[in-house]
């Protein structure tokens, strides 16, 4: 009688859904397998566990046997649920080394035909060797995870790319090629640059000394708006003594009226250290490009009088002058030069005129006789 049943078994039906679900860590992939146990007649088998072999093959037939695994399942009107690679490692590698892939199952020892080729979803999942390729077949993109879970992407002649860490933090977590994000990816956001010196400058009544510098590089038209600070340490007299700090782009030179701030007091009760802190702002407006500005000071008195800074701090913030459309509507292009003639419909009850134009309202700012 079980003779008789495993001869019904050979013919029977399979429905197959692949890759309801699946993972892959460490190298092993997990392929969700759902199929129907039915005889001949399209009924399903009686509930209750039945030796079902998974092997995957090189070829629709023959070829190279590449992995197997036999399982007991339980069948519920005839469905069943397996995931391949849970009783025997099933590697990344045996995925990506070999294309195609056939799955054939055996019921009770007995092979059912014919084999059915694993699709490209199963194989979507396996990150360790992600490959793109183009038409010629060059493998353009390339992702590798190693044992310590880090993902490697690699371009068409081998060099590692970007670099993602799991479970680390901070700079080590992305790591990314040279000028990897430069003006053209920033586009019109605004960027930001920044520098400090904590060194203890001394201060002297001719040219400006450079005290911190940075340079920023801005892929639009915009305002660059520079923002200083450091603190001024006067000492040395009881006398008159002061300092003055700005922002500049020219190195050396001299005081800048109003963009410099100075500090100091016309008499002190002793020759001692007496600190000061400073604050300076400026702002260009530049065409894109690469620019390098400074924070500098002077002294205003001479010996013994002694100036000096210390902690200095010099920030850059980039704004593109446009962010954008900025649009109203007007029944004539007089006066906008950048309108653009849109048509109304007969639905549209607030526009009167059979013809309109989207205008940029930023044309106001140039012809203030609209």
């Amino acid at each position: 009688m079980f003779l008789h049943r495993v001869t019904y078994l050979i013919n029977i039906l399979l429905l197959i859904v692949l890759c309801c679900s699946s993972s892959a860590m460490a190298g092993e992939t997990l392929i969700s397998y759902q199929g129907r146990l039915t005889w001949p007649t399209g009924t399903p088998v009686t509930d209750g566990s039945h030796s079902v072999g998974f092997s995957l093959h090189t070829d629709f037939t023959g070829g190279d046997l590449v992995w197997q695994e036999t399982a007991t399942v339980a069948t519920t009107s005839g469905l069943f649920v397996h995931l391949l690679g849970s009783i025997t490692p099933l590697l990344a590698s045996v995925i990506t080394d070999h294309d195609p892939l056939y799955l054939e199952l055996s019921i009770e020892s007995q092979t059912i035909t014919p084999r059915t080729r694993l699709t490209s979803v199963p194989r979507s999942i396996v990150a360790e060797g992600l490959r793109a390729s183009d038409d010629s077949g060059l493998v353009v993109l390339q992702a590798v995870v190693d044992s310590g879970g880090a993902l490697y992407l690699f371009d068409f002649e081998g060099n590692p790319g970007i670099i993602l860490h799991g479970g680390l933090q901070g700079d080590s977590a992305v790591i990314l090629p040279p000028s990897s994000v430069n003006s053209s990816e920033i586009l019109d956001e605004p960027g930001i640059a920044g520098y400090s010196n904590s060194s203890q400058v001394d201060l002297s009544t001719g040219e400006m000394a450079d005290l911190v510098d940075i340079e920023i590089t801005t892929p639009a038209d915009g305002y660059i708006i520079l923002y200083g600070k450091c603190y001024l340490m006067l000492s040395g007299t009881t006398g008159t003594n002061s300092a003055r700090i700005q922002i500049d782009e020219s190195q050396g030179g001299v005081s800048q009226y109003p963009f410099y701030t100075q500090a100091g007091l016309s008499g002190y009760v002793n020759t001692g250290t007496n600190y000061f802190p400073i604050y300076v702002t400026r702002t260009y407006y530049r065409e894109a490009g690469t620019y390098e500005f400074r924070l500098e000071g002077r002294a205003m008195n001479s010996p013994p009088a002694v100036a000096q800074s210390w902690d200095h701090q010099l920030t850059a913030v980039f704004f593109p002058s446009s962010y954008g459309w900025v649009s109203g509507y007007a029944t004539t292009a007089n006066g906008f030069p950048s309108a653009r003639p849109v048509h109304s419909d007969s639905s549209d009850s607030v526009l009167r005129s059979d013809e309109y134009y989207e205008v940029d309202l930023r044309d106001l700012e140039i012809d203030d006789q609209h």
